[in-house]
């Protein structure tokens, strides 16, 4: 795969117009803007991960992670723009009659999901960068003594579970936690990964007790 370069006509100009012309006197200078940091999103990602790609592999890695990166920046980022056009300022539409309370509720919302996308694209940067610097690198050899399969306890009602094949601690609630425990979660670096259906850290013993700390007070 070849790297492709980001397009103005990529992103809907209109959608992004839209989204500033609650908040904004000049919507269209705004729109043009989100267009613009879009483009250059991606062109930093590209450039970052070619900076160090010395061989083919790694170069054709670079283009298909942006590839990647683009098409998940353009979904994520008209979802955020979505929001945002829910959003008013009285200093645009008016004080009279302005529907304060409703407004906080999707000033809400739409700050929620646009940290998600920062967040998410800041990740994005750092892991591709992480995996582009390990093609070609030697492997360590396989420990012959250690665990492979994984191991599960049970701590009121949720799984814990020690996977050796993924290098993971997995918790598994069989369900959505509540607010409380998610930011919890996020608090002591557990991620959601959607493939195993868990919250999941690096296998250690730190990882496992912080589980069990976790997971405790939930069904008290």
């Amino acid at each position: 795969m070849t790297y492709r370069e980001p397009l103005e006509s990529d992103m809907s100009l209109e959608l992004a117009i839209s989204a500033h012309s609650g908040t904004s006197h000049s919507p269209d200078i705004r729109g043009k803007q989100e267009v613009a940091s879009y483009i250059a999103s991606v062109r930093e990602f590209y450039e970052a991960l070619i900076a160090v790609a010395d061989t083919d592999e790694k170069r054709a890695f670079a283009a298909e992670a942006t590839e990647k990166y683009r098409v998940r920046y353009l979904k994520a980022n008209n979802e955020v723009l979505a929001s945002r056009s829910r959003v008013m300022s009285a200093m645009i539409t008016g004080p009279a009659r302005f529907p304060t309370d409703r407004n906080a509720k999707r000033m809400n919302a739409y700050e929620k999901r646009a940290r998600a996308f920062y967040d998410w694209s800041e990740k994005a940067h750092r892991y591709a960068l992480a995996d582009i610097r390990k093609i070609g690198a030697p492997v360590a050899p396989a420990d012959p003594n250690a665990k492979t399969g994984s191991e599960a306890v049970e701590v009121n009602g949720i799984q814990i579970v020690k996977n050796y094949d993924l290098d993971r601690v997995q918790i598994l609630f069989g369900g959505k936690p509540d607010q409380a425990t998610i930011a919890a979660l996020k608090g002591s670096a557990w991620n959601w990964s959607p493939r195993n259906s868990a919250w999941q850290r690096k296998l250690t013993p730190a990882a496992f007790n912080a589980a069990v700390r976790i997971v405790t007070p939930v069904a008290a």
